[in-house]
């Protein structure tokens, strides 16, 4: 973040396009390939906005500071910043594997060791590398994407914070291998954000129908994770007649995911 070259860029902006702006960069990141769908209701599902909001606001500010190609969107300069992140991560990660190798052929002792392998541990966070801006004043880029389980995690403490669900506080092998099954089962982390919206649309689910309350482990187990695919938690029109929701794009992830 650059607030500098921000501000010279978006001083224009009203306080909703700024604000929607900000959340489209954000998603970008931290989507693969730093790009999104070119896809007016999955945008609107995203941001969370209606169709009046997302022309008066959302529309304004894609056709400003966002190309599409193929299907996808994508912001030029965050999708520079993306690339070289990555690829000074890359480079470090090589650095590390090398100098590893060499202090391993410099060992002269011919016994076995009695190290144990431990469970693989996720890349750590380079050091952020500092930038000097025209206003010489030195600003961090930022990490690397996170991958896609911690991305799931957040979204999904995201909505339990909304609606009252109890928030993940520890991820366990077990929370991790069923949540990367319900992640391929919705065809990705795309998938899984339009499984918590339909949750959380869910009377049921919210626990506004009786005592049971969605958790977690609820959601991740394969068998439910179907049915809220299937729309078994679907509220009824004797529920919510004045409901009117669009599946489509839900259905049209799960369908992909399932055909693979």
């Amino acid at each position: 973040m650059y607030p500098t070259d921000f501000e010279a860029k978006t001083s224009h902006l009203t306080l909703a396009e700024d604000g929607a702006y900000n959340r489209l960069l954000r998603i970008c990141w931290m989507t693969p390939g730093c790009s999104i769908p070119d896809n007016d209701a999955w945008i609107m599902r995203r941001l969370r906005v209606d169709q009046e909001t997302f022309d008066a606001v959302v529309k304004v500010v894609i056709a400003e500071f966002f190309d599409s190609e193929k299907g996808r969107l994508s912001n030029a300069k965050l999708a520079r910043i993306f690339s070289e992140t990555n690829e000074a991560h890359q480079k470090r990660v090589q650095a590390g594997s090398k100098g590893g190798k060499a202090k391993s052929l410099k060992t002269l002792s011919a016994t076995s060791s009695n190290a144990k392998a431990m469970p693989k541990q996720p890349e750590p966070e380079p050091e952020p590398e500092l930038k000097k801006e025209s206003t010489d004043v030195l600003l961090c880029t930022s990490p690397p994407p996170i991958d896609e389980i911690a991305q799931a995690v957040s979204a999904y403490n995201a909505t339990a914070a909304r609606i009252g669900w109890p928030s993940v506080q520890k991820l366990t092998t077990q929370r991790r291998s069923a949540l990367k099954g319900r992640i391929s089962d919705a065809g990705g982390v795309d998938g899984w954000a339009v499984a918590l919206e339909k949750a959380e649309a869910s009377r049921f689910l919210r626990g506004e129908a009786g005592n049971f309350r969605c958790t977690f482990d609820f959601l991740s187990k394969q068998a439910n994770f179907t049915k809220l695919m299937e729309g078994n938690y679907d509220d009824r029109p004797s529920q919510n007649r004045n409901a009117e929701r669009d599946n489509s794009l839900a259905d049209e992830i799960y369908a992909a995911a399932r055909a693979r």
